[in-house]
C-alpha cells in the first residue's frame, strides 16, 4: 500500500533489490568508477549521494545500491531509445518538492521519511525520478496505437458500471432478498438491514468492472439494466445486483488519460515489462572488485566473504 508519494514506485514498480543502510567508500584521491552503462559512469560520488555516510564495505548491501543506479540509468535510456520519452525534470523536482514538504509537515528526517537508515537527499530524488519516469513510461505504452487496439478489441475491462448490491451468506438468502425486492421493497433499506457490505444502501458508485472479482464483473457486464440480477456467487459470498448504467469510454478519452480507465495491476505490468525487458538487454560493465552485473542484481565477486 502506497502511504507516500515516490517512494512506493522504486520499491515495488521498478522491483529492485531494497536499498537498505550503506555506508560509502571514502576516497581521498577523488571518485572511483563502479560501473559503466554506455557513456555514463557511476561512481562513489553517485553512492555518497544517496546517502549520509562515511564508508562502505563492498556487500551486498553496496551491490543493492550499484544495481538501483544502474538500472535507474538502463530504464532512462530506453525509455528515450525505444519511445522517445526523456525524463521529465521539472516534474520530477515538483513531486520531490511534494516529498520534501510532507517530510517536513510531519516533522521527519530523510531517513524516517523514506524508512531507509542513512538515506540523504540523493535517495529522496532517485525515489521522484522513478516514480516520473514510471508514469511517462506507461503513458507511452498504454497510448500506443497497437495497445489502444488491443484494449478495444475487449472493451469490457474498461467499461464503467454504475451499480448495488446487497451480499448474503447463502444463496436461499438471496432468493428471499431477490422475491423481497421483486415485491417492491426498498433497495436501499433492504441493503442496510441484510446486507454483509455494509454502508451507502449497497451503492457501490461507478467504477471499471476489472477492479471486481471475476465473477461480479461477469455479472455487472452481463445484468439487464435497472433489473434485479442473481443471485451471483463470490469469494465473499451471495450478490443480488442492479446495474443502473454501463459506459464505454471511447478511445480518445482512453488515449487522453489511461490510468483513469485501465486497470492499474495491468499498468503495473505494461512498467514491469518494460524495466525487464530493459535489463535483459543491458551492456552494463562492473568493476571487478565489486562483482558482475546481471539483470537480477550484482553477482558477488568469486573470492566476496559476507
Amino acid at each position: 500500500m502506497a502511504s507516500r508519494s515516490g517512494v512506493i514506485p522504486l520499491r515495488k514498480s521498478l522491483a529492485l533489490m531494497s536499498l537498505l543502510a550503506v555506508l560509502v567508500p571514502a576516497c581521498s584521491s577523488g571518485p572511483e568508477l563502479i560501473a559503466t552503462i554506455g557513456t555514463t559512469e557511476i561512481t562513489t560520488d553517485d553512492i555518497s549521494y544517496l546517502y549520509e555516510t562515511d564508508a562502505m564495505p563492498v556487500d551486498q548491501t553496496l551491490r543493492a545500491a550499484i544495481f538501483a543506479l544502474a538500472a535507474r540509468q538502463i530504464v532512462i535510456d530506453a525509455a528515450q531509445n525505444d519511445l522517445g520519452v526523456a525524463l521529465d525534470g521539472l516534474r520530477v523536482d515538483g513531486l520531490m518538492e511534494t516529498m520534501a514538504t510532507e517530510r517536513d509537515s510531519q516533522g521527519l528526517t530523510t531517513a524516517e521519511y523514506l524508512e531507509v537508515e542513512n538515506a540523504g537527499e540523493g535517495l529522496l530524488r532517485f525515489n521522484a525520478e522513478v516514480a516520473v519516469l514510471r508514469d511517462q513510461v506507461i503513458g507511452a505504452l498504454a497510448t500506443a496505437p497497437a495497445y489502444l487496439d488491443g484494449v478495444f478489441a475487449d472493451p469490457a475491462p474498461i467499461t464503467e458500471v454504475c451499480a448495488k448490491h446487497i451480499l448474503l451468506g447463502t444463496q436461499l438468502e438471496a432468493e428471499d432478498v431477490i422475491v423481497q425486492l421483486l415485491g417492491g421493497a426498498d433497495f436501499a433499506t433492504l441493503a442496510n438491514t441484510v446486507s454483509l457490505d455494509t454502508g451507502s444502501g449497497g451503492d457501490l458508485g461507478c467504477r471499471q468492472a476489472a477492479v471486481y472479482v471475476d465473477e461480479f464483473a461477469a455479472a455487472v457486464l452481463e445484468a439487464p439494466l435497472n433489473e434485479v440480477f442473481g443471485p451471483v456467487q463470490s469469494e465473499f459470498g451471495w450478490h443480488v445486483i442492479v446495474v443502473s448504467e454501463r459506459t464505454v469510454p471511447t478511445r480518445d478519452e482512453v488515449a487522453a488519460d489511461p490510468v483513469s480507465y485501465i486497470a492499474a495491476s495491468t499498468l503495473d505490468g505494461l512498467w514491469e515489462a518494460f524495466v525487464t525487458s530493459a535489463l535483459e538487454v543491458a551492456q552494463v560493465t562492473v568493476e571487478p572488485e565489486f562483482g558482475t552485473w546481471s539483470s537480477q542484481g550484482i553477482i558477488p565477486p568469486i573470492d566476496a566473504t559476507e
